[in-house]
């Protein structure tokens, strides 16, 4: 009872000096909110925004499209869209840094040469591979458009570092950019996905093609802990057993989270009306 009144005492007693430092008006809730977060052992991190991430590297070729009923037969419409999550810190191939984020995101760790079967070097972030640099396209797969995202070709390997944050989940989207629907590909494109912390599978896709049967392949969600004291993050994509030809794979809203208040609930789907994303964990 004693120590805790002690500790209790002394995080006040920090409350109060940190407030103290805070002289200008405008700023003395935030500055009151960043005092409790010290005295309560809370810690403070940067997210990562699309708008930090710059232009995308051309205009696209083949543009989004919203529309009320996306149909098959037309690339990369769109009826739904998942937006970007304040407070996540973002996985990118370009304009991000690491081991520790910037305002865009986190990079890989590992050669560029790895990050790609085909269309390489990549050359933006949340956009697809195109056909190749200057016309890579905004990423949509199954229908759904993605704010954020990776855009690749199998097959590809990114390894993200994770000493930079005090990270507790990962959470994203994975499946074939709808850049590539029948009208070029007959299926459009087919892959693999695996995810591994440190050496240990976390999650492995069954092999995803962009339609089966002339209807579009809903974005797989993919969510898992991270270890504490994890390291490193694999991602690897297949080329779904029958070469890489038309492999334009894609990892939507490709995210890192901190904290309980993200905590992952088993074959759950995200809170949207739709709810026509497939969930798996």
């Amino acid at each position: 009872m004693k120590q805790n009144l002690r500790l209790k005492a002394f995080s006040e007693s920090r409350l109060v000096r940190n407030e103290r430092r805070c002289t200008m008006k405008s700023m003395k809730l935030l500055c009151i909110l960043l005092a409790l977060s010290m005295s309560l052992g809370w810690t403070v991190s940067a997210w990562a925004s699309r708008a930090d991430c710059g232009d995308l590297p051309n205009d696209p070729p083949k543009p989004a499209v919203k529309v009320d009923t996306e149909d098959v037969n037309v690339q990369n419409d769109y009826s739904e869209v998942v937006a970007e999550t304040a407070g996540a810190v973002y996985l990118t191939v370009v304009n991000g840094d690491q081991p520790t984020p910037n305002a865009c995101g986190l990079n890989p760790s590992n050669d560029a040469a790895e990050w790609m079967g085909w269309g390489g070097p990549l050359d933006g972030d949340n956009v697809t591979i195109g056909e190749g640099a200057g016309t890579r396209n905004e990423i949509v797969i199954g229908g759904v458009y993605f704010e954020r995202g990776i855009g690749t070709h199998g097959t590809a390997k990114f390894v993200y570092d994770l000493s930079g944050g005090n990270y507790a989940k990962f959470e994203g989207y994975v499946g074939m950019s709808d850049e590539k629907d029948p009208a070029e590909c007959g299926h459009g494109g087919s892959s693999t996905f695996t995810f591994s912390v440190d050496g240990t599978e976390m999650f492995a896709s069954d092999v995803l093609q962009g339609t089966v049967d002339g209807v579009n392949v809903d974005p797989v969600k993919v969510a898992f802990d991270i270890p504490a004291g994890a390291s490193e993050l694999v991602i690897e994509i297949g080329d779904g057993g029958d070469g890489i030809g038309c492999d334009h794979s894609a990892i939507g809203d490709a995210k890192l989270l901190t904290g309980a208040e993200t905590s992952v609930k088993p074959g759950g789907k995200l809170s949207t009306s739709w709810g026509a994303i497939k969930s798996s964990y």
